[in-house]
């Protein structure tokens, strides 16, 4: 009986822990429209910069961060080492960027995987919102989803709204 008692202790306090610490995530999944994936495979030039500041996605992995009010905040195209220390720096400073495509912009060449539409307004509230367009098969694209669950597991303070956004219209589960 003592056994059983002390296993249960842990096991809530355990549980406890796990919610209690990091921050509070909500995941959702959208996928990028297949005309729009198909207009933007049709660009040229310097798509870095198309992505950040038109929202132009040809590769994978390509993370955007916004804030509360859903001014933009960060972008990051494919994986960089140490990113999540500058994450962290424009979150704390609540540092905006003025030359990063609108959070509306990308949501209006998104579906829900039922194939329905997704608005600003249908954003949930939240500290900080970040949509991350990836492709099945796309290891790059697991090193960031990695480092950035790591970053937000060490933020208890944080809400935030995660998107998965898939170029290829499926998830890798």
């Amino acid at each position: 009986m003592r056994t059983s008692a002390r296993l249960f202790i842990v096991l809530i306090t355990a549980g406890w822990l796990l919610t209690a610490s990091g921050a509070d995530i909500e995941r959702l999944e959208l996928h990028q429209k297949a005309d729009v994936a198909q207009h933007h495979l049709r660009f040229v030039g310097n798509l870095r910069a198309q992505a950040k500041r038109e929202g132009v996605i040809v590769s994978t992995p390509q993370l955007y961060v916004y804030h509360a009010d859903h001014s933009a905040a960060w972008h990051l195209q494919g994986f960089r080492r140490g990113f999540e220390r500058e994450l962290a720096l424009i979150h704390s400073r609540n540092r905006r960027e003025r030359s990063m495509v609108r959070i509306d912009r990308l949501l209006e060449r998104t579906q829900t995987p039922d194939g329905q539409a997704f608005a600003e307004s249908d954003l949930p509230s939240a500290d900080l919102y970040l949509l991350l367009y990836r492709s099945a098969d796309c290891e790059q694209c697991a090193q960031v989803e990695t480092t950035l669950d790591d970053w937000l597991q060490t933020q208890p303070e944080l809400d935030a709204v995660w998107f998965d956004v898939w170029l290829d219209g499926q998830d890798d589960s």
